[in-house]
């Protein structure tokens, strides 16, 4: 089914009538202990937006992209299965952090653990003490599972504190929940910013935890471990231990993965049906859209007030779930998960014994396009989001799909080829709007591919891009089908 306009505008002013109410006295808690009851009874609550105030945490598995692929031979079955058993046993020791006192697990994404710490309320230093104390024992943890299971486990850690907004939509496979503000991103932006291990600060929880002034020009510290000793005092997890433990005992009877090919498009795969012995694997393209500028709009929106923070839920409640609709309804991808203001999603091409390249990033700009439509109409009709732009990232690879961790309803949604990496890296260096194909899309993509997506600060409304592209829906092919004469050999 091909993008249009009519069925979009259609679609927004239902995603407006159902977008999450705000609700200033509710806690973090109280929602997911409400969704974890709703489950359990076949039902799920009514979408909430809260403003949360806390330490986000972020970890990054800095080992995980020597992993994907195998020394000398690229990405293989064999460096596919070692990366998802890798992420496997370590989503077993994160699943550890307690939904309670002591720490809310938000998600995994691929490599990366967030987490957010809210109590004592109203304690900032606290928070970011618990924070680091967590940090240290999950940093602990993986070196021990690591050495256990044969490889390295190092992890870099971000941090800060402040107030988010905090989003929990979705069902079963399918649920995120979401952080937006300065806290939550730069805690993200600081784990994956290098290579180095460690707990990292960023300047504002930095001067919290210290009580001294921050220097000026300095964009991140390193915990002090004085510090982080009085925090892992005061702040013990040892659940952590005891599932570090548990997972070096199974050493030995690890998860076996199986890979097999799926019939696309890959909108009729459902993740319910997935499992480590049970995991897709072929050719995919794999798309990041990013809303540019929705940090710093929810971050003036929580200074204003009420009436600012929901416009700004509103505004991000219809993009996610409109920018969801064009890739599963009207393109046929299959979404991975929400990453704050970020959807992943993943795109294929071909049989169901071979792949179609070229197609699969063909459809995946397609998709850009189309998501860059619907973007602008979000914008006209839902009001103060002019000031915002969706940057894109696109490449294509083998990509296994799956579902890890725990089994069940609490298991992992999973995709971590290299062409996964490359694409949310292809988003991040886009400054403002735009698309970027990576190397993978940009080897096996038509001139035509490559010359309007390649790199670009404005990306096409879906009708240009199908006459640039020559897509099969272009208004200039049809009419050369149906009309034989407009071809340009016919005198």
């Amino acid at each position: 089914m091909a993008w249009n306009e009519d069925r979009a505008i259609a679609r927004i002013k239902e995603h407006i009538k159902r977008a999450p109410s705000v609700d200033a006295n509710l806690t973090l808690a109280r929602v997911r202990a409400d969704a974890a009851t709703a489950r359990s009874e076949g039902r799920f609550p009514n979408t909430r937006a809260i403003l949360v105030e806390g330490a986000q945490l972020y970890g990054q598995l800095v080992d995980f992209d020597d992993l994907v692929v195998e020394q000398g031979k690229g990405e293989t079955e064999a460096s596919h299965k070692r990366v998802l058993d890798f992420l496997n046993t370590h989503y077993q020791v994160w699943d550890s952090i307690v939904d309670g006192d002591d720490a809310l697990r938000v998600d995994f994404h691929g490599p990366r653990l967030h987490a957010v710490v809210v109590y004592p309320i109203k304690d900032p230093r606290e928070q970011i003490l618990r924070a680091m104390a967590l940090a240290a024992k999950l940093g602990e943890a993986a070196a021990r599972v690591g050495q256990a299971y044969g490889f390295s486990s190092r992890i870099r850690f971000g941090i800060d504190q402040g107030r988010c907004l905090a989003m929990t939509t979705g069902r079963s496979h399918d649920t995120d929940t979401l952080f937006l503000g300065s806290p939550a991103n730069h805690a993200a932006k600081l784990a994956s910013s290098g290579q180095e291990s460690g707990i990292f600060l960023m300047p504002n929880a930095q001067q919290i935890v210290t009580q001294v002034p921050s220097q000026s020009g300095i964009p991140s510290f390193r915990a002090r471990q004085d510090l982080i000793d009085l925090a892992r005092r005061q702040y013990p997890f040892t659940s952590v231990d005891a599932a570090a433990n548990r997972v070096i005992a199974s050493a030995t009877n690890r998860a076996k993965f199986g890979f097999r090919r799926a019939t696309p498009p890959l909108s009729k795969t459902k993740f319910s049906e997935l499992s480590p012995s049970n995991t897709v694997r072929m050719g995919m393209a794999s798309l990041f859209a990013d809303i540019d500028g929705y940090t710093a709009f929810v971050d003036n929106a929580i200074r204003q007030g009420p009436e600012a923070i929901k416009t700004a839920v509103v505004g991000i409640h219809v993009i996610r779930e409109e920018l969801n609709d064009v890739l599963k309804a009207d393109c046929e991808g299959k979404r991975v998960r929400f990453i704050g203001d970020c959807i992943h999603g993943l795109m294929t091409k071909g049989t169901v014994a071979t792949d179609d390249d070229a197609g699969a990033v063909l459809d995946a700009c397609m998709c850009a396009a189309a998501m860059k439509s619907s973007f602008d109409l979000c914008c006209e009709i839902v009001p103060g989001l002019q000031d915002l732009d969706l940057a894109i990232g696109i490449d294509y690879g083998v990509v296994p799909l799956t579902r890890i961790g725990r089994p069940g309803e609490e298991s992992i949604r999973c995709a971590a080829g290299k062409a996964v990496i490359e694409s949310e890296r292809a988003q991040q260096q886009i400054e403002n709007g735009g698309t970027r194909l990576g190397e993978g899309a940009m080897n096996v993509a038509s001139h035509r591919v490559r010359q309007h997506f390649g790199s670009t600060r404005r990306i096409p409304e879906y009708d240009d891009a199908a006459n640039l592209l020559g897509a099969p829906v272009s208004q200039v092919t049809t009419i050369i089908s149906q009309q034989p004469s407009a071809r340009s050999h016919v005198s």
